[in-house]
């Protein structure tokens, strides 16, 4: 068992994660005979193309002022859109609440019926086949 006490356990297993976050990997790019691209973080064989492809460890920090504003446009934006869909609600709730003249009201139901489309009357003129024998044919 280990004799070690725990903060230098502590001490040292926070150290080496700090290492760890700070390592770089190289990241290779490799072009085979094919064209066929492939990205590795081990060397490429012999017979492929190789570039070192450069990562950032770092990136620069975020414009906090910009966001912000985006933020703020944003929610203007979000206030407009739902003021315009209340006041196409009530448009539409004050349309369909109104009384229907009485000249519009029809005094009896209507029917809609549904015809096929084969039993529908054709909007094109009947053929006519009038089926005539020549004059030379003589038969019963």
């Amino acid at each position: 068992m280990d004799r070690r006490p725990f903060p230098f356990r502590f001490a040292l297993a926070c150290g080496l994660a700090a290492l760890a976050g700070a390592a770089h990997a190289d990241v290779f790019r490799c072009t085979s005979a094919t064209g066929a691209v492939t990205y590795q973080e081990v060397p490429c064989a012999a017979d492929q193309a190789v570039r070192l492809v450069d990562v950032p460890e770092r990136y620069p920090a975020a414009n906090l002022a910009e966001r912000d504003r985006l933020f703020q446009r944003e929610a203007a934006l979000d206030r407009r859109l739902e003021a315009e869909r209340e006041r196409e609600s009530r448009e539409t709730i004050a349309r369909l609440s109104r009384p229907v003249p009485a000249e519009a009201q029809s005094p009896e139901p209507q029917a809609v019926l549904f015809v096929p489309a084969q039993l529908r009357p054709s909007r094109r003129p009947a053929r006519i086949h009038l089926h005539l024998r020549p004059p030379f044919f003589r038969g019963g």
